[in-house]
């Protein structure tokens, strides 16, 4: 978590760290853990906050955090995969499990031989763009199949929170790559639109927990 010395931000940042426990909580209370969907929807979030907790406690050093950052996102990339692997069928199916052992192999390659301790851009804008579309690919598939109950797919819900947050972040690394430098100010407006795309991620997460019904879309 970056430190911008604007005290409401970095308060705002650390409150932050713990909404993704809260569609956690909510899925343990409905007691509706036994949808694999919402199993891994729990293991996504409790991996990232795990991920800022550690960054958070640690205190880490610059190659420290970049290398926590690498590592987490290549198992939050494989999450995000699993959870909507249900919604891919036939070619398209075979299509997007290509390109995901390609750029896993060609991530996994380049930490191997360079270390994972680097700001790798290129990677996460090709990541990034992938989870874009991938999400908005499954948006549609999604609405096109639950039509009237589509609020109450968990799928919707997931899919509209993740393609939300990740153009943002798409666009605060296309950002990171266009300046070399960003100044202070800029690093302060981009502190707070990530924790407002995390924050309406997490909301989206916690309506995926809350109005899932399985009767109603079975």
């Amino acid at each position: 978590m970056l430190k911008t010395g604007n005290i409401f931000i970095d308060y705002f940042s650390q409150i932050i760290i713990f909404f993704p426990l809260l569609p956690v909580i909510i899925v343990l209370l409905r007691k509706i853990y036994q949808e694999d969907i919402l199993n891994f929807l729990m293991l996504l979030c409790l991996l990232n906050f795990c991920q800022d907790i550690v960054l958070l406690t640690l205190q880490a050093t610059y190659f420290n955090r970049f290398s926590l950052h690498n590592i987490f996102s290549v198992f939050e990339f494989v999450i995000i995969l699993r959870i909507f692997k249900s919604v891919l069928k036939g070619k398209p199916k075979e299509i997007i499990n290509i390109i995901t052992i390609a750029l896993l192999s060609a991530i996994v390659t380049y930490f191997f031989v360079s270390g994972a301790g680097q700001k790798i851009i290129l990677f996460d804008l090709i990541q990034n763009a992938f989870i874009i579309f991938l999400t908005a690919y499954c948006l549609v598939k999604i609405v096109r199949n639950t039509y009237l109950q589509v609020f109450y797919s968990p799928l919707f819900w997931i899919a509209t929170g993740t393609l939300f947050y990740f153009v943002i972040d798409m666009i605060m690394n296309i950002m990171d790559g266009c300046c070399l430098q960003l100044p202070y100010s800029a690093i302060t407006d981009k502190t707070l639109l990530l924790n407002i795309a995390n924050l309406a991620r997490y909301f989206f997460y916690m309506l995926a927990a809350f109005l899932y019904d399985k009767k109603t879309i079975s």
